[in-house]
């Protein structure tokens, strides 16, 4: 089975410009794909042929987040949330957009916070030590907007926004603590933004990226956001791409 990377029709909103009608459904086999097409290519001959999605998509569908109110939040470098939602949510003032999956709608937005933020203070070997040294049931008393340089997309889309990371305490635990639960803030402004703006409510959530590693993180987060947060076993796109390869082979 082949899958080709096409943006379902309906995924970003439409230009007049643009003739959508060549815009595919994500999943299904490709009608419009000649046979002479596939065999230029070199696969066999009984190569089944499927439209994809992005590479984000494609990593949200790996998460098995398949489900209403299933979120997927992606703790790399930024961080990013992906809600599946019956309702399609859009609002380029806070940076939400919504991208068409089958019959319902992937909702989000992407912030400049994240992992880079924090490798710009400790080190890998830090991080690991101070983190065992939190106690994530309790609130910390620091208030932070950690970006790396200045400029915000999401929840606040505010490209002259300042990072806020002092005042900075004599401990370090208490700093690294600090930083954590404010990112964990701004992932939840982001959940409820979506909600108020009519997305379906977020029930569970699943973690991907480099801070899906940290556990004394998730259990932070699980506290201020309220909902239970747990790793997404799979996280590749190429896993969802295989998973929409499947589905539209079956279809």
């Amino acid at each position: 089975m082949l899958v080709c990377q096409v943006e379902r029709n309906g995924s970003r909103p439409q230009n007049p410009d643009v003739d959508n009608s060549q815009v595919h459904a994500t999943g299904p086999q490709n009608p419009d794909v000649d046979n002479s097409q596939v065999h230029a290519t070199g696969f066999p001959k009984d190569c089944v042929i499927c439209t994809g999605t992005t590479d984000s998509i494609a990593a949200f569908l790996a998460a098995r987040a398949d489900q209403p109110g299933k979120a997927v939040t992606s703790l790399g470098s930024t961080l990013a949330i992906k809600l599946l939602s019956t309702k399609r949510a859009e609002d380029a003032r806070f940076g939400v957009y919504s991208h068409r999956l089958d019959d319902k709608w992937l909702v989000g937005g992407a912030s400049n916070t994240g992992g880079a933020v924090l490798r710009q203070i400790f080190t890998d070997d830090e991080l690991v030590k101070l983190s065992e040294q939190i106690n994530p049931e309790e609130a910390s008393t620091l208030d932070y907007y950690p970006l790396q340089d200045i400029g915000e997309r999401f929840p606040v889309a505010d490209p002259k926004m300042e990072p806020r990371l002092h005042p900075r305490p004599a401990s370090d635990v208490e700093y690294l603590h600090g930083i954590l639960e404010s990112i964990a803030r701004i992932e939840a402004k982001g959940y409820n933004l979506l909600k108020e703006l009519g997305a379906t409510p977020v029930d569970e959530v699943f973690t991907a990226g480099g801070g899906s590693k940290n556990e004394k993180w998730i259990k932070i987060r699980e506290r201020v956001l309220g909902w239970p947060v747990r790793k997404a076993l799979q996280t590749e796109a190429a896993y969802g791409a295989a998973l929409l390869a499947m589905k539209g082979a079956s279809l």
